[in-house]
């Protein structure tokens, strides 16, 4: 016959009066245990923490919830959409509304009239030298 499992220590020393510490004395306190609560995570009970307690690591902490954050565009992703016909056409300009920041990775290839509601300061340059203009929309706010 096999067994499945390990018979528990404990039912070992049931009914015993020292439950194999030696003198019952010894078995007083929190010492034979280790500490009290998360006492001795980072020293003796480590690997304890480290396989069974991997939330305790990492970074944890608030976030900010009044944050506003945009999605964004750069000005490459733009001047593929223009290429691939996405944006409307109208007397040899080309017309954009975003619902986000515009970003000044790449370059613009045709002029266009972009309205977001945030630019970069090196899109807003690249856009004029293309020939474009820029647009302003106002963010609104969330709560009071």
């Amino acid at each position: 016959m096999v067994r499945t499992h390990k018979k528990m220590k404990k039912t070992k020393y049931l009914a015993s009066r020292h439950n194999g510490r030696g003198n019952k004395k010894k078995g007083r306190g929190s010492g034979t245990r280790g500490g009290v609560g998360r006492g001795g995570v980072w020293k003796h009970k480590k690997t304890y923490s480290l396989k069974f307690e991997r939330e305790m690591f990492g970074r944890h902490g608030f976030v900010n919830k009044t944050t506003v954050r945009l999605p964004v565009i750069n000005l490459t992703e733009l001047s593929r959409q223009i290429e691939e016909g996405k944006v409307g056409k109208k007397d040899n300009v080309y017309y954009f509304k975003f619902d986000g920041k515009v970003l000044g990775a790449g370059r613009l290839l045709y002029p266009a009239v972009i309205e977001a509601k945030a630019f970069s300061k090196s899109a807003v340059d690249k856009i004029e030298q293309a020939g474009g203009e820029t647009k302003k929309f106002e963010v609104e706010k969330n709560g009071s």
